[in-house]
């Protein structure tokens, strides 16, 4: 009959205060501490879309990373390879991330997953996952200094204490498009957000040429194209505007649609 061991590499208490992470020697039944320092040095793929409203910046990256993992364990040393899904809020410095974590190894491979919040380019996580040479459960803290986007995993940590105080999000969808997750049909980047506002004329920029509506609920701020430029007769202060805006694909930017006296 095979055995099953488990490792529990820290648990959620620990993140908040000093990390503390349990491992087994293979071939030992039992519960044994154990860390691990990774980082990755080269990105093999990655894709990333940004999208933008009221102010704020937000990207979104699927990527593949390799490097490498360092431990005295031999179950979390080896070759490295993080598949990952970042949403990142650019303005604010906070996001999340989640994917596999892979530790390939001859006599040792390990399969995990992880997930945890980034702030300010740091990430503080949860690991968890399977040796399978030594049929080991492993479960554990992480932490990297990481952002998405373009850059790798670095100063990463497993089941070690991380100088980063845990943070809870609670988080939604932050491009439309993404949430059916299918880019190539033709005619979805053509379902735009929309946005209105009722109000006075407060700002006509240029370079590139803005429109600005103040209303009840705040200000929105519209780019001008070529397919609707300002009408005659809506110079700044103009009250009782109504103003409809739209953004197209990934690139998010609201553009004027519609602008004209409330009826």
């Amino acid at each position: 009959m095979r055995r099953t061991v488990t490792i529990a590499l820290g648990t959620a208490a620990a993140l908040a205060t000093a990390a503390v992470a349990f491992a087994v020697v293979p071939a030992v039944v039992g519960i044994n501490p154990a860390t691990a320092t990774f980082s990755t040095a080269t990105i093999e793929k990655s894709k990333t879309r940004s999208c933008a409203a009221d102010t704020k910046t937000w990207e979104i990256t699927r990527g593949h990373y390799t490097g490498s993992v360092v431990s005295g364990n031999s179950m979390l040393a080896g070759s490295l390879k993080i598949h990952a899904k970042t949403t990142y809020n650019t303005t604010d410095k906070l996001g999340y991330v989640d994917g596999s974590f892979r530790i390939k190894d001859d006599d040792s491979r390990f399969k995990g997953k992880f997930a945890g919040t980034i702030k300010d380019g740091k990430l503080v996580g949860f690991l968890t996952g399977k040796s399978h040479g030594n049929h080991a459960k492993v479960l554990g803290n992480l932490s990297a200094d990481f952002a998405g986007g373009a850059t790798n995993f670095t100063n990463g940590k497993i089941g070690a204490e991380s100088s980063d105080a845990v943070l809870a999000i609670v988080a939604g969808p932050v491009c439309k498009s993404e949430k059916s997750g299918k880019s190539g049909k033709s005619g979805k980047s053509e379902k735009a957000r929309r946005i209105e506002v009722k109000g006075e004329i407060s700002a006509i920029g240029t370079s590139p040429t803005t429109v600005t509506v103040t209303g009840k609920d705040g200000s929105k701020t519209c780019a001008i194209d070529a397919g609707y430029p300002i009408p005659d007769g809506f110079p700044v202060g103009t009250k009782d505007v109504e103003m409809k805006c739209k953004a197209i694909g990934d690139s998010a930017v609201w553009t004027l649609r519609k602008l004209e006296k409330d009826s």
